[in-house]
């Protein structure tokens, strides 16, 4: 057999009524942490407007957003390896319970710094709810079969993404802005009483704080993160974001030795040794990179150059999002017949690279093309999720589940951030360099307080080339992480026999 060939044993190789019975049962127990989790964030979106207007601030509203960010980023792996230490259900009500806490004092918070901080409180339980529901899937269900449920994670994010900014304005029009928290409340416990049912492992019964590695990724990411935020709007040059950046790499360049010589590191070093590992969590920073990216710049384009109101640029998102959800169910179906996850990943990021190509070139032929282009890469980045959740998971096997699926749950938010900050620092890079004067208006309209007047009144040549060399360099990071894809280790999920994950493709 090929060295490239990482099989796993014969008890993997096809999925009884039994396992799919119990993954049914698990699922619906964690599906309401899965929905709040994903609810909150677009609920919240819909009403930073009016958080601005009742509580002043509209400079620093982003920071709703970026304080929940940064700390579910940083939790992430924490709830990883509590999970694996003391079991994964009573780490997600751990995490239910103190991302209630955070929504409590997020719906009686008085001044704008309160709210930042009790939405930081708020993250860092939220940061537990999708990796811990991921991670039980991935306990109750063999390698091979959990592509095939796919499709249910995908409904509940289309569900939540759906549901949350008709929610958020509603409730923000009717009640009040604060009751985007107060609702939280009962789907909490509902949550947690679903949670309450689950019979899982109990874990392995031990944990021993990593002191030393912990404090610097949490403080590396903190940094890193607080760099991609700022940069593009006080300047990536500026001593702040220097430092900021200086200090990431100091503190990941410090966490490799440190977690090495750890006994019990939150981030195990074998496992990221692992090529299936490593080169699949890339491939997923470079996907969350052009997604988010993407999902920022194309309705900025759409208003700001051709003129489309908000709520259309808005709707003409829905085919994408559809198209990645349809190809995301159709791609574990696929994972779960063949048994080989990684040429779909490789492929769908392929065309994901050739659909940001086609963005590009049809930017000048109206919104309705640059639509239909749209759905192109969203087909192609339909394929990753399946294929890099099943890849991992099986290569750090169940004693590491909730670290690995935390990786990765990790490697998307960075993406995500480095993404939106790549994209907009080469959207006012080339504006500076084509039209000056059109960049410092185009870098102030997030800070408007009335968008619409802005909306097509940037259509010149000079911007829509700015926003084509966006969607190329989106074209060109895509084409990278499918060059990664095509090096992982062709693994196996139906082969008899076991063999190391280390093998070289």
């Amino acid at each position: 057999m090929d060295a490239s060939i990482l099989p796993i044993p014969q008890r993997d190789r096809t999925a009884s009524a039994e396992e799919r019975s119990r993954f049914r049962g698990v699922f619906f127990d964690v599906a309401p942490a899965m929905f709040l989790g994903t609810l909150d964030q677009t609920i919240v979106a819909a009403t930073l407007p009016a958080i601005a207007v009742g509580l002043g601030g509209f400079a620093d509203i982003a920071w709703i957003v970026t304080a929940y960010l940064l700390a579910a980023t940083a939790a992430a792996p924490i709830y990883g390896r509590l999970g694996d230490a003391f079991g994964r259900r009573r780490a997600l009500i751990w995490a239910l319970v103190l991302f209630l806490a955070g929504s409590v004092a997020c719906g009686f918070a008085p001044t704008l710094p309160w709210l930042i901080g009790a939405r930081g409180m708020q993250g860092l339980g939220g940061g537990g709810l999708m990796t811990l529901a991921q991670a039980l899937i991935g306990e109750a269900v063999s390698p091979k079969e959990r592509g095939r449920f796919q499709g249910w994670f995908g409904a509940i994010f289309a569900l939540a993404s759906t549901l949350g900014p008709v929610a958020g304005g509603l409730l923000s029009e009717h009640l009040g802005w604060r009751y985007t928290f107060w609702v939280n409340i009962p789907l909490g416990f509902v949550a947690a009483i679903a949670a309450l049912r689950l019979n899982t492992s109990p874990g392995a019964g031990r944990f021993t704080p990593d002191l030393v590695g912990t404090p610097l990724f949490v403080g590396a990411t903190l940094a890193l993160l607080l760099a991609l935020s700022l940069g593009p709007t006080i300047g990536w040059s500026t001593p702040i974001v220097i430092g900021l950046a200086v200090a990431a790499l100091i503190g990941y360049g410090l966490l490799w030795p440190a977690e090495r010589h750890s006994s019990d590191p939150l981030i195990p070093p074998d496992l990221l040794s692992l090529p299936v590992v490593w080169r699949g969590a890339i491939c997923v920073l470079l996907f969350a990179a052009v997604l988010f990216a993407a999902i920022v710049q194309l309705p900025l384009f759409l208003q700001l150059v051709l003129g489309v109101s908000p709520s259309l640029s808005g709707l003409m998102l829905i085919p994408l999002t559809l198209a990645q959800v349809a190809i995301s169910t159709l791609t574990g179906l696929r994972i779960s017949t063949t048994g080989h996850p990684r040429n779909p990943m490789a492929i769908g990021l392929s065309i994901a690279a050739l659909g940001f190509a086609l963005v590009a070139a049809t930017l000048g032929f109206g919104p309705l093309a640059v639509c239909a282009a749209s759905i192109i890469f969203g087909v192609g980045l339909g394929t990753i999720m399946p294929a890099a959740q099943t890849m991992v998971q099986w290569a750090a096997g169940t004693s590491r589940l909730g670290s690995a699926t935390a990786m990765l749950s990790f490697t998307r938010s960075i993406g995500g951030v480095m993404g939106a900050a790549i994209a907009s620092a080469v959207l006012l890079g080339v504006m500076h360099v084509l039209a000056p004067s059109l960049a410092t208006q185009i870098a102030a309209i997030p800070s408007s307080t009335s968008p619409d007047a802005a909306r097509g009144h940037l259509a010149s040549p000079e911007v829509q080339g700015a926003f084509r060399c966006v969607f190329a360099s989106l074209s060109a990071i895509a084409a990278v992480a499918a060059a990664i894809a095509w090096s992982i280790p062709d693994i196996d999920l139906s082969a008899p026999a076991q063999k190391t994950a280390n093998a070289k493709p």
